[in-house]
């Protein structure tokens, strides 16, 4: 009908998507109280108690909370001239990607049952201290967003300032876990912390999980392999009919370490947890000052979320980014049958390996990156 082909005309979608986009604006300053189950990173609560809620708090502050920053040095300089200190307005998923490495390197070195304690995490030398410094914003921290948009610029052509979505950000993050093993293998100093030594990471940029690359890893000398796997759920929306259920008992694996994705219209989020009818959000939006050394980190208190943020599951962008951490051969058997299972196996495909056809044409899956990311 004409009324109908009205509410389809590109001027309504986009004026939908702006008001979409201030609902959520709108929420995050709202009071928010977790009173029913809750899931984060593979350990339940029942918030509607008093003691669990205090718990799960403390357990969601312990994450590590990586923001927008300012200051920037060196700046980084763009195509055409000129130069920026900020990654303010473009850079939300490549923080949240550092937060999602962060929380992987957590649970690698402190353990899956750590919680923040600053007389102890603060001190000179901590295992808490050496995991921020990967992300300190100077081009020499291993992770820092100097190395992520320079791999972004290398791999796929994305110049400084660019936006980028879930599979560009995990293929950065891959390149440099391969930069990382070079440089360990040869006479080159590395500033790496110790342990990163034997870390691998494996991206899936098209859906289906390859054993053979992750056994690759294992077989090169790796003792853990991050998996990144990159799925697009939907459209505008994720199908949640088709893959929430599946989506939602990720967060219940001991194995999974978040979601990188955002909302429907705007911008990027690191996704660690579900209550009821949302996902728990940590959001980068905030602009401070530059990390220069763990001194700041120290001054800063840690980098640390205040409180949970909600998002509700029909808002979800539908271009996501899971990640795994595995520790042997068999625990990487162990998460692909547990992802080959109920309705997982409607999010996920496991292949034994990947099929190299003659004669294809090779495709970019670099740039499918069609998060609606308005910052």
């Amino acid at each position: 009908s004409a009324q109908a082909a009205l509410f389809c005309t590109p001027g309504a979608v986009s004026a939908m998507r702006q008001f979409q986009r201030l609902v959520d604006e709108i929420r995050k300053w709202m009071p928010f109280t977790p009173s029913e189950q809750v899931t984060i990173l593979g350990i339940r609560y029942d918030a509607s108690d008093e003691l669990a809620r205090e718990e799960f708090l403390e357990d969601f502050r312990s994450r590590f909370l990586l923001t927008y920053r300012s200051g920037l040095e060196p700046p980084l300089q763009l195509t055409g001239g000129g130069s920026t200190a900020s990654d303010s307005g473009w850079g939300c998923m490549l923080r949240v990607m550092q937060m999602m490495l962060a929380q992987s390197f957590t649970d690698l070195t402190l353990g899956r049952r750590w919680r923040f304690n600053e007389s102890e995490d603060l001190r000179a030398g901590s295992d808490y201290l050496q995991i921020a410094s990967c992300f300190l914003d100077v081009p020499e921290a291993p992770f820092s967003l100097h190395r992520l948009v320079e791999a972004g610029q290398t791999l796929l052509g994305k110049a400084p300032s660019t936006w980028f979505g879930p599979t560009s950000a995990a293929q950065a993050a891959e390149h440099l876990f391969a930069k990382l093993a070079e440089e360990a293998t040869s006479s080159s100093s590395s500033s790496a912390p110790a342990f990163l030594k034997g870390v691998g990471c494996a991206a899936f940029l098209d859906g289906p999980i390859y054993k053979a690359d992750v056994f690759e890893r294992f077989d090169s000398g790796c003792s853990a392999v991050l998996l990144f796997v990159c799925r697009r759920l939907g459209l505008d929306y994720v199908n949640l009919e088709e893959y929430r259920e599946g989506l939602e008992s990720c967060f219940q694996l001991p194995e999974f370490q978040g979601m990188a994705s955002g909302n429907s219209t705007s911008s990027a989020h690191f996704f660690v947890a579900t209550h009821g009818d949302s996902l728990l959000f940590l959001d980068p939006h905030r602009t401070q000052p530059a990390l220069r050394s763990e001194e700041d980190v120290r001054q800063a208190s840690g980098l640390r979320p205040e409180r949970p943020l909600p998002l509700p599951w029909s808002s979800l962008n539908p271009s996501v980014c899971l990640a795994f951490l595995v520790r042997s051969k068999q625990e990487f058997e162990s998460l692909c049958a547990k992802l080959c299972q109920g309705a997982r196996e409607r999010v996920f495909e496991v292949l034994e390996r990947q099929i190299n056809y003659a004669n294809l044409e090779e495709v970019d899956v670099g740039e499918d990156d069609d998060m609606v990311l308005l910052n």
